[in-house]
């Protein structure tokens, strides 16, 4: 695609010099001009050739803008994923850990001193000892 628009712009830059010299070169001349009233097919085939390169210029940037707001729309999903991601990572690190009432085994034993000296129990835990 690339070098079909690189083509098209050379082509739309050479008709436009073209119609810059063309017309540079008659301006004063009134025969020139009516030169070009006879070869009017001349000219309405390089009138509508001009537009054909216009409105496909028209085209491609309507089509690389629309190309270019799916990508920017794509990447704002992304971006809010990775948003909720990260809100749910921190709402879960946030949130205290679930309690798990975990029973001694039958062959081991709970010392009490070890239960009231230990910090990171809550008092319902040391409690229940």
């Amino acid at each position: 695609m690339k070098t079909f628009k690189t083509i098209l712009f050379v082509a739309l830059l050479i008709f436009h010099i073209a119609t810059v010299v063309i017309i540079s070169i008659g301006k004063n001349d009134l025969n020139f001009l009516f030169d070009l009233f006879k070869q009017m097919d001349l000219v309405q085939y390089s009138a509508i050739a001009g537009l054909v390169l216009f409105l496909v210029v028209i085209l491609l940037f309507k089509q690389e803008e629309k190309a270019k707001s799916k990508l920017i729309e794509k990447h704002e999903n992304e971006v809010n994923q990775i948003k909720a991601k990260l809100y749910d990572k921190k709402e879960s690190e946030s949130s205290p850990a679930p309690k798990t009432d975990s029973k001694p085994e039958i062959g081991e034993k709970t010392s009490s001193v070890d239960q009231e000296s230990d910090s990171t129990k809550t008092d319902d835990e040391n409690t229940h000892s």
